[in-house]
């Protein structure tokens, strides 16, 4: 199998095990988004994932259309803001990755382009208690492995920063979203975004591991 077809293989596989562990913590993400928001993260990104595995179903595309197309359907199904920052961090993704090579240099390439997309979209900084505390420390600690080490080995490297951003935002005040006018009410409690994300950065280990390891 060439690297593109292992390519397409990972966003496949990673798409099925980000609904799975995304459905199996739905309750979880409710009660973080009910500390000081609506409660629906949870059942907002389930949504997003069936629509963006069920676009992707047919195609036979490479893995940065796959991504791209991912992307537009989780948007579409999810609403709101987070569905509309997850989707631009798929595609924003997808458009750089392309066609490959399926390596950590693209992959950091990809990522970083797709953080760019969130920040913008979401006017958002490290520190705001969002998902950028989780996503950019991880992003930051990829483009800091060899660009030449395997991207499974790089991505486990990197997979702790994005997981002590998380838990960070429990010690932060919600500047930005809905939760931004409750203010002191998301104390205690780590940001929903923040910790969804760092379940899909696990999903695609996972996925890496089964297609590349």
């Amino acid at each position: 199998m060439g690297s593109s077809e292992i390519a397409v293989a990972v966003v496949r596989r990673w798409l099925a095990l980000a609904l799975e562990v995304i459905t199996a913590h739905e309750e979880e993400l409710g009660r973080l988004d009910a500390a000081a928001g609506d409660g629906d993260h949870g059942a907002t990104m389930v949504r997003g994932l069936r629509a963006a595995n069920a676009a992707v179903e047919k195609m036979s595309d490479g893995a940065g259309r796959l991504l791209i197309e991912a992307g537009a359907a989780f948007s579409d199904a999810s609403g709101g803001a987070s569905g509309a920052l997850i989707g631009a961090l798929l595609s924003s993704a997808g458009r750089v990755l392309d066609d490959g090579p399926f390596d950590t240099a693209t992959a950091t390439k990809a990522l970083q382009a797709g953080l760019s997309m969130v920040m913008r979209l979401g006017k958002a900084q490290p520190g705001d208690k969002t998902l950028v505390d989780a996503l950019k420390p991880f992003v930051d600690a990829l483009a800091a492995q060899p660009a030449d080490q395997p991207l499974l080995a790089a991505w486990r490297a990197a997979l702790p920063a994005a997981q002590a951003g998380a838990a960070a935002t429990r010690e932060m005040v919600a500047k930005r979203g809905r939760s931004a006018k409750l203010g002191e009410r998301s104390l205690g409690h780590a940001d929903p975004g923040a910790t969804s994300l760092v379940y899909l950065l696990q999903a695609m280990e996972t996925a890496l591991a089964e297609e590349c390891g």
